[in-house]
């Protein structure tokens, strides 16, 4: 969901269990945005994944966010992703598992890939301007877009967003330059394949928006 520390990801999430029971706010107050495409991940090593950007039929993932300010979607690039940073002890949580909002947490990285890693990315302008405080309202949007096509059976949408959008994620991790090692850009699948022998886990296509 953000790169960061381990123990940096679990400070952050802890509030999670906290703020359960709290008020929607999500539904009445977020757009939903445009969510298309399919999401490709393959299996690097224990928990760690990288996204592809895949360009077989229906591919890549992608999002344009309610109020955009251009018809351009938000389309990321391969990457190395651990899906939504949530502490495996709050895995067993309905709701909390690293891939319940598997679409939502590669956009949301995508952007703090960008924002973090200026030199390294060639995304499109606008997303390297978006904010902090984008960031995590276009999570609530990607969020949004796969509950309203029932995909989402425990919906912890709003306390992942009140996480992600605390002032400890934006100063110790939005605010930090990425190091190298977070910064790396994966081998292409070829290469990848021949060197590892690595497996596709995980691959879905966004449906339509039920009606």
């Amino acid at each position: 969901m953000f790169s960061g520390s381990p123990t940096l990801q679990i400070f952050a999430l802890i509030p999670l269990i906290v703020l359960a029971g709290c008020a929607s706010w999500i539904r009445e107050d977020v757009g939903q945005g445009e969510l298309k495409g399919r999401v490709l991940v393959e299996w690097h090593r224990e928990n760690g994944f990288i996204y592809r950007k895949t360009k077989t039929e229906g591919a890549p993932v992608k999002f344009r966010p309610s109020g955009w300010p251009t018809n351009e979607f938000i389309v990321p690039d391969d990457m190395f992703t651990t899906g939504g940073s949530v502490p495996r002890v709050f895995w067993s949580v309905p709701g909390l598992s690293p891939w319940g909002l598997g679409p939502a947490y590669i956009i949301h990285d995508w952007i703090f890939e960008v924002h973090r890693c200026p030199n390294r990315w060639a995304a499109h302008p606008d997303v390297a301007k978006i904010t902090f405080e984008e960031s995590a309202l276009i999570l609530a949007q990607v969020g949004k877009s796969l509950i309203e096509a029932g995909l989402i059976e425990h919906d912890m949408l709003e306390q992942i967003v009140w996480a992600v959008r605390t002032r400890y994620v934006r100063d110790k991790i939005w605010d930090q330059p990425g190091t190298p090692e977070e910064c790396r850009v994966p081998d292409s699948p070829t290469r990848l394949r021949a060197r590892t022998g690595v497996a596709k886990v995980v691959d879905f296509r966004i449906p339509s928006p039920r009606r």
